[in-house]
């Protein structure tokens, strides 16, 4: 999916970004590809991050979309909120803010494949449409395989 792909992008952004290095004010040479490179990053974790709300609000029902919309932007601002504190980690070691940048990316880039295939489907009203969902794209794509289970 779009949203996989943007992720991974990111991530392998944030890993050439800490190869390239010396784009910083410590660092040496590498200052124009190490501002592209970090440009690229930006523009797939920002398009992702767009995309989360409209991908959220699909793959959530209607009954639990308030609470669970709500749930990720919490979870995002957090995020949000955190991640300019790595930038103090990045004083002893410039690679660490852009190693977990770029594992969370990755993690993310990864887990958006388990999200259910929404195209050509009906809105979801309900955790059981959700349910069911589930399990027919799980007998689809693995025959034999053991449904998803959703709590």
């Amino acid at each position: 999916s779009t949203m996989s792909a943007l992720l991974l992008v990111a991530a392998a952004a944030c890993a050439a970004t800490a190869a390239v290095g010396g784009g910083g004010a410590g660092g040496g040479g590498g200052g124009s590809l190490h501002a592209a490179i970090s440009t690229l990053g930006t523009v797939c974790v920002s398009c992702a991050f767009a995309g989360g709300y409209v991908l959220s609000a699909e793959v959530l029902p209607t009954d639990v979309r308030a609470t669970g919309l709500a749930l990720c932007s919490q979870v995002a601002r957090i995020g949000g909120f955190l991640s300019p504190l790595l930038l103090l980690a990045g004083d002893r070691s410039p690679h660490v803010p852009y190693a977990v940048w770029g594992a969370l990316s990755l993690l993310a880039g990864i887990a958006t494949w388990l999200l259910p295939e929404l195209c050509g489907e009906g809105s979801l009203e309900s955790v059981d449409d959700l349910r069911q969902l589930v399990a027919r794209q799980s007998r689809r794509h693995r025959p034999g395989a053991a449904a998803v289970r959703i709590a």
